[in-house]
């Protein structure tokens, strides 16, 4: 299962999560309090990139605290921002 690079970067920002530009893109994320938190990932932009496969998916879910089929959610939006929290920061 794979998904588009601009679909995930999309999805992230929309979630929560801001990019820090450099060699990568590294999104990191703010919770709904505004306060930074340690949760972070990063992706490649390179132009061979364009789509991320199941390896690098299953990566990034477990860089900020999710299962992989979590993150597919949280792409596909199934996951709001709310959710993520109290999945990814369990009380």
């Amino acid at each position: 299962m794979t998904r588009a690079r601009d679909d995930i970067d999309a999805a992230l920002l929309r979630k929560g999560f801001r990019k820090d530009e450099g060699d990568h893109h590294y999104y990191i994320y703010w919770n709904l309090s505004g306060k930074k938190t340690i949760k972070k990932t990063k992706m490649s932009h390179g132009s061979s990139y364009k789509t991320i496969g199941d390896p690098l998916l299953g990566a990034m879910a477990k860089q900020v605290g999710l299962t992989k089929k979590s993150f597919l959610e949280l792409v596909d939006c199934t996951l709001d921002q709310t959710g993520y929290e109290k999945t990814a920061f369990p009380k």
